[in-house]
């Protein structure tokens, strides 16, 4: 008996090591995590193990700062939240020309709660992904980034058109 109890655990833990990082998932269930609590806790876990390039680490930065919004303790929320944000200025300061990571950043300061005091460049973000979101290789994370600006409702016609040039 003790043995099946031991091989059970190691097939799940093995599969959860097996687990790869479906960046492309991840990326879908962003809008669902300030919603969903077990889709964003999932994907901060799956991120604390395997993100390793600027952009996993970007969403690694978002997801902790959105499961900060599924805490309940105050202090820690405000510390959860400022570890993501620190990450992310972090990684945008390494790679200012990063597309994505100037829309997670703007996606979090036009949503944040004005008592963080974290909307210093939500227009310049704006500005710069509607300039660029052209240059992203993957048609399917502009699609991605485009359903989400378009239901933010902060983009104009007008600068929606242009983000589809």
């Amino acid at each position: 008996m003790t043995i099946k109890i031991l091989l059970f655990f190691l097939m799940i833990g093995s599969h959860a090591s097996a687990q790869e990082l479906n960046l492309l998932k991840i990326r879908k269930e962003y809008s669902l995590a300030v919603k969903d609590e077990s889709i964003c806790e999932d994907n901060l876990n799956l991120l604390r193990a395997k993100a390793k390039g600027t952009t996993d680490r970007g969403y690694l930065a978002v997801f902790g700062m959105v499961f900060a919004k599924h805490m309940g303790n105050p202090f820690r929320k405000l510390g959860q939240f400022n570890k993501g944000k620190n990450l992310l200025e972090t990684l945008i300061k390494e790679e200012p020309s990063n597309v994505e990571l100037r829309f997670i950043r703007w996606s979090v300061q036009t949503h944040a709660p004005s008592i963080l005091n974290y909307s210093n460049d939500i227009k310049k973000d704006k500005s710069y992904i509607i300039d660029h979101l052209y240059s992203l290789q993957h048609r399917d994370v502009k699609e991605i980034i485009y359903k989400y600006i378009k239901g933010a409702n902060s983009f104009s016609e007008d600068e929606l058109k242009e983000l589809m040039k």
